[in-house]
């Protein structure tokens, strides 16, 4: 391990500290002030971020022609309501109401529904990660599209996140810390051992052979 590495293990502490300050300030901003037009350009540049990385490794690597087909409109349709939620957020200080829940709940669904159709027609394939994910999409999004959504729910949503993020980023910097206070404890023991050992001795030194023939003068 080099001795970079080895100093940014041992000052870990620090960075998480920071890390858990900076999501306490998220969660009290989001709390205090009004947001919810910004959570809805977040949520735009997270889909149009997803549909870009996905487009063009897909269209090179799925064979059949008609699930690409589904693909690039699905694709092209996230691309379209992620610039839709940036440019209300950017315009509008007054943001979609309901009808960004309505289009989030869309997103979800169809990304779920395209997934297993591909699944069902055999030209995708599966693991256990993708699935679960996109039965919790279709789930998440059926359910957003009955009981209706609104970006409010969602700052109450990354509220909770952020806070958790906090509890587990103080706590995994105390122990840090407390590793790090003991490891600097035990050094310190260890060098004062060691001086101990190759401090001279104060008592008397035993005489040398020489010394006592000295001693033994024969009269």
């Amino acid at each position: 391990m080099s001795k970079l590495s080895t100093t940014v293990h041992v000052y870990s502490w620090v960075i998480k500290a920071v890390g858990a300050a900076l999501l306490l300030a998220l969660a009290l901003t989001l709390y205090f002030i009004d947001v919810a037009v910004l959570i809805e350009a977040f949520v735009g540049v997270i889909i149009i971020i997803y549909a870009l990385i996905r487009l063009v490794p897909y269209v090179k690597s799925q064979k059949s022609d008609l699930i690409k087909t589904i693909n690039i409109i699905e694709i092209t349709l996230n691309i379209l309501i992620g610039a839709l939620f940036l440019t209300v957020a950017l315009t509008s200080e007054e943001g979609l109401g309901q009808i960004f829940g309505y289009l989030v709940g869309g997103v979800l669904l169809a990304r779920g529904m395209v997934h297993f159709y591909g699944l069902s027609s055999g030209n995708e394939e599966g693991d256990h990660v993708t699935y679960f994910f996109h039965i919790a999409a279709i789930a998440l999004g059926t359910l957003i599209l009955y009981r209706g959504f609104n970006s409010e729910d969602l700052v109450i949503l990354f509220i909770v996140l952020a806070l958790m993020g906090t509890a587990y980023l103080g706590y995994d910097s105390f122990n840090g810390y407390n590793m790090y206070r003991k490891r600097k404890t035990m050094s310190k023991s260890d060098e004062a051992s060691k001086e101990d050992q190759d401090r001279p001795s104060k008592g008397y030194d035993m005489p040398s052979d020489e010394d006592r023939e000295r001693d033994h003068i024969v009269s």
